[in-house]
This record gives C-alpha cells, structure tokens and sequence, in this order.
C-alpha cells in the first residue's frame, strides 16, 4: 500500500492505476494506491445522507443538513487529521480483511511515518475536549433529534481506538527503517529509533540502502581522473564507519546491506534481486511499554516511586515531560507521544526525570487529594 500523494508506485510498476483499488503486480503481490480525495467524497455523502433522512424524520438536528451540503469533500480533506485518519482506516480494514498474507505500507514519498501515527489519538482527543462523551450521551438522551449525530461521532471515536490499538499492536506490526549509508543515515536512525522507543515499537530490520561492494575496480581511464579512485575511497570509507554504527545497537534489530543495482528497480522480479525479507518475527516490548514501576522509598503519601525503561536519546536536552489527566506526555527527538500511566502513578504527581547509561528513569510522590487514605 503506497500512501504517495502522487500515486507514482503504479508507474514505477507499469501497471495500470486504478486508484483504491488493488492492482496485481505479480502472481503474489498486489498494488494498493489509496485515494483520499475519494474517500472523504464517499464519507461525506454518508454524512448528508444520515444528516438530510435526520431532517426529513424528524430525528436529526434543524438546518444541519443545509449546512453540511454547502461544503466540498475538498474542503473537508483540508481539516487536521483527516486525510490520514481516513488512510489509516483503509489500511486497519485490508488488515483485518484475511485476504493477504502480508499489508506493506510504504511510507516514503514525503509521508511523516511519526505524525501519521499520532492522528487517530489526536482526533479522539479533539473530540473528546470539544464534545466530551458524558455531554453526547446526555444531549442524546435528552433530545432524540441528536442522537443520530452522536451515533457517528462515537462510531468515529471507535474507530479512531480501533486503528491506534492496531498500529501499535508489537505482536503483528513490523517496523523496518530504511536509511542511507552515511553520516547523515546514522544520524536519522537514531532519532527514528528514539521515537520508536517512546511510542512502543521495536525496529525490526534496518535496511542500509545502496551499499557499494568494498572491493571495487577501478578503470585505468577513471583511475587516471582527477579524483576518481579517491572519491570511491572516500564513500567506501564513510559507507564503512555508518554501517558499523548502525550494527552498533542494543536492540534485536537487524541490520541488512541492500545492494546498489545496476538498473531500476521497476518490477517485483527486481525488488526480488534486493534480497530483503520483510516478514519479521516476535520482538520483545519496548519503551514504556517493558517500563519497571517500583517503589522507591517511603511508605504513603512519603512514598517515593519510579518508572524505568530503556531509550535512547539523540538529544538529550530536547525532552521534554509533562502531565494530561491519567497519562505522561514526552517528548522525544521533537515527537510528542502520550503515555498510558499504571493506575498506581495515576494518584501521583512527577517529581522530575533522569537519563543515565540509556534508561530513563522518571520519579513520581502520590498527590494528597486523591491518594487513597487508610
């Protein structure tokens, strides 16, 4: 599945694009280019649907059909999150579908793999600040006229669980990063892999793109060039140093040398000639996700209690950690991500954070209004 906001992957394939639907590209692989515009189209046509029906019934809100026909699918597709949400709602269903053996989402093409992520949370939070559920159950019960509003935001707001609980589900979803082999590859590695870390998934293959072979021969035209063996040495060397630190990792990750072909890449037979086999196996949890919660010091309200896990932090001067309700908001490499709290840390207040030989250790002291009193 390409989420390309140019739908090229059926070009590059020289297959026929047919866009939302899945186009073969070989006896065992399928070519899925997603079509947001249509998608809002088809949505927003339920909408009015249910919103005129509501009118004409007698059970929808007054005037909100006039309303909703005066705006466009595009300008529905402008609003935050949309787009994505509606992406990602298609992937969750050809997932859940039992038709592949395997979903492949590309995310490259100019996609923020961390931000597309982080949308069905955001929409469920926007939604629950601007209409909470306890105001939409009772402005249901109250008026029957809204119930059938109420309907469709909470069947969003399922949704929106549905697609997160799978995208960070570790037991199916397998993360392979693919980076270059020099400075600025390893660099952009350990910022997704600090990301990744925080948000609960495991790398499971890093893929070094385009490695020169390290022996390689040299022309006595090329080699009599100004430069021309040099800059080969040069590469070779820093190809060198960047793959040594990406095998230089802790976690289970594995690290595979892709090779520069001679030709394009236009084919599945080609992709093939790569030797890169996506299909991962069982990572152990990360993050907060394998966090160690133990009690300090103290006992009761002088109890002091810390949660500990592993990650890695490129900058360490850019974490950042905050409280929203229930959950720990951090930030990691410039990526807000929201942290679930054990319901013994839920009672409590942050008392600060340290990060020492690659654990983050954050310390918590029970909040005396709502701590439980013997």
């Amino acid at each position: 599945m390409s989420l390309g906001r140019f739908r090229d992957v059926s070009a590059i394939f020289g297959v026929f694009a047919s866009p939302g639907e899945p186009v073969p590209a070989s006896q065992q692989v399928d070519i899925l280019e997603l079509d947001t515009l249509a998608m809002v189209s088809q949505m927003w046509g339920s909408v009015r649907s249910a919103l005129t029906a509501g009118e004409l019934t007698g059970t929808g809100v007054p005037g909100a059909g006039a309303v909703v026909s005066g705006l466009d699918p595009e300008e529905i597709l402008g609003m935050p999150g949309v787009e994505s949400l509606l992406a990602l709602r298609r992937i969750r269903d050809e997932a859940a579908s039992g038709e592949w053996a395997q979903v492949v989402i590309d995310m490259s093409g100019g996609v923020d793999p961390f931000e597309l992520m982080r949308v069905p949370q955001m929409v469920a939070d926007m939604i629950e600040r601007l209409w909470p559920r306890h105001r939409r159950l009772a402005a249901a019960a109250d008026n029957a006229r809204i119930a059938r509003v109420v309907g469709m935001v909470d069947a969003l707001v399922r949704d929106c669980a549905d697609v997160d609980e799978l995208l960070f589900d570790a037991s199916g979803v397998h993360v392979h990063v693919v980076v270059g082999v020099d400075r600025n590859g390893a660099a952009s590695l350990d910022r997704a892999r600090a990301v990744l870390q925080v948000m609960g998934l495991p790398v499971s293959t890093i893929l070094a793109n385009r490695v020169l072979p390290e022996v390689l021969s040299v022309d006595a035209h090329t080699a009599d060039a100004p430069g021309g063996s040099s800059w080969l040495d040069h590469q070779i060397a820093a190809q060198s140093a960047a793959l040594d630190h990406l095998r230089a990792t802790k976690d289970e990750a594995e690290v595979v040398c892709v090779p520069w072909l001679s030709g394009p890449i236009d084919s599945v037979l080609s992709l093939r000639k790569l030797g890169v086999d996506l299909s991962g196996g069982q990572m152990a949890a990360v993050g907060p996700r394998a966090a160690r919660v133990e009690r300090e010091s103290g006992a009761g309200l002088d109890s002091v209690y810390r949660m500990t896990w592993t990650q890695s932090l490129p900058d360490p001067s850019g974490l950042q950690l905050g409280r929203s309700g229930d959950d720990l908001m951090i930030t990691v490499s410039g990526v807000r991500q929201r942290i679930r709290l054990p319901s013994v840390l839920r009672r409590c207040v942050v008392l600060g954070a340290f990060w020492d030989a690659g654990d983050l250790t954050v310390r918590f002291r029970p909040d005396p209004d709502v701590w439980p009193q013997n």
